[in-house]
């Protein structure tokens, strides 16, 4: 899993991050066959920070989505606590309404 080696995380690691078995960890990144449930695709979403949407997109149509500054954006996000991904958007949505204020009143 490429995620595991961008974030210098172990399948141990990651296995604590998402709640799901260390073994269940294992067999989804050496077995090309092996069918994860849909549970599991939801926890292991969760500790990513992305959507099930994402999950399924390949690495390049990720990045073809992204414009080059926020793929840095979006490593450092995930690598934020869920309390600490909360704020982040918390300041984003801030952000956005001020904008669409100043919009309005241009």
């Amino acid at each position: 899993m490429d995620y595991l080696r961008e974030n210098h995380m172990t399948a141990y690691r990651f296995s604590k991050k998402s709640g799901i078995p260390q073994s269940t960890i294992w067999s989804i990144l050496k077995k090309e066959d092996y069918e994860v449930r849909e549970k599991n695709i939801r926890k292991i979403c969760k500790a990513m920070g992305i959507s099930a949407g994402e999950i399924m997109e390949s690495k390049e149509e990720v990045k073809r989505n992204l414009r080059a500054g926020e793929i840095p954006v979006m490593h450092k996000y995930r690598k934020l606590d869920e309390g600490d991904q909360f704020r982040v958007q918390g300041y984003m949505d801030a952000l956005l309404e001020k904008q669409d204020r100043e919009k309005s009143t241009s």
